[in-house]
């Protein structure tokens, strides 16, 4: 074993909490003429020699793009020159010493600018999941009365270039076209949105993926949160209507690598026992930082049926 294996070794048998951020990005545009579609990588380690990495990453079931701020500290001149270009590839995965990698995030670049932050020189990145499929996606389709509503997802899905659409990303959704048929002509982002809210499903893109899932199913739960060693900070009802009906929760907890919307969570509170339950996530806001508290998760959560 080289030394360099030992080394990674002792600090996950020393330091199993430190946290762990990469970021991977490219291909890149040309730098100074020989370095066009590089491939750069860096990870945040929370050690003394690490580089810091934050970002503050937004999540939907909704079928919109959700913004993403991500910082690098202290770049070379020509690296962030490098990721000036629109539509670069991005890539934030998160983890502990001792534990996989998880993926946040994956989008395009939109634009970076660089700022001196005290004695750092800060490049914000800001970055979209999907957004050259949303833009450039677009479909001429016709489904005759009784067609799965489930196939016609999927096959305006696939005019999507560079998602990946399978069967179990497409969760619960039920029904048939009804007798009159359904026709489509135009962006593929507004004709799923238009069967969404005919049919009564949810979808997004994530993680380079297509999701869709019927609004009243909630699925078995990822992860457990409670105020004893789950990572649950606070959690509060959300109430609608002159009866304040309660529709959900909203969620703050330690962020759990690989939670996402669409997810389901059981939140068990001893401070509010009477939301205790599995609910369905339906827009997290996570920030992530491996040298300070920022560690976090923010869920708007919907109650199930």
């Amino acid at each position: 074993m080289s030394q360099t294996s030992n080394q990674t070794q002792n600090s996950e048998q020393k330091h199993p909490w430190l946290r762990r951020i990469r970021v991977t990005l490219g291909p890149l545009e040309e730098w100074r003429g020989s370095r066009k579609g590089e491939v750069v990588k860096w990870e945040s380690d929370g050690t003394m020699n690490g580089l810091r990495i934050t970002g503050t990453f937004n999540k939907t079931v909704m079928g919109q793009p959700s913004p993403t701020q991500i910082s690098l500290y202290n770049l070379g001149q020509e690296i962030r020159n490098g990721i000036t270009g629109s539509l670069t590839k991005i890539s934030v995965e998160c983890g502990y010493n001792n534990t996989d990698m998880q993926l946040l995030f994956q989008g395009s670049v939109l634009y970076a600018e660089t700022h001196r932050s005290g004695p750092d020189l800060v490049t914000k990145v800001s970055a979209l999941p999907g957004y050259g499929a949303l833009v450039r996606g677009s479909s001429s389709k016709t489904f005759a009365p009784g067609t799965p509503v489930k196939t016609a997802v999927a096959t305006l899905a696939k005019d999507l270039p560079g998602v990946e659409v399978g069967d179990d990303q497409l969760k619960g959704i039920k029904g048939n076209i009804g007798a009159g048929g359904w026709s489509y002509a135009g962006s593929t982002k507004d004709g799923l949105t238009q069967l969404a809210e005919e049919y009564g499903f949810s979808w997004s893109i994530q993680d380079g993926k297509m999701t869709a899932i019927d609004d009243k199913l909630i699925l078995p739960s990822f992860i457990e949160l409670n105020g004893e060693n789950g990572g649950l900070i606070d959690v509060a009802p959300q109430v609608e209507g002159p009866m304040a009906i309660m529709k959900g929760v909203k969620v703050k907890a330690i962020y759990v690598p690989g939670v996402t919307a669409g997810q389901s969570v059981k939140v068990n509170s001893k401070l509010n026992p009477k939301l205790n339950g599995t609910y369905r996530i339906n827009t997290a806001s996570i920030s992530v930082d491996a040298y300070s508290e920022s560690w976090t998760m923010d869920l708007d959560c919907k109650k199930g049926w």
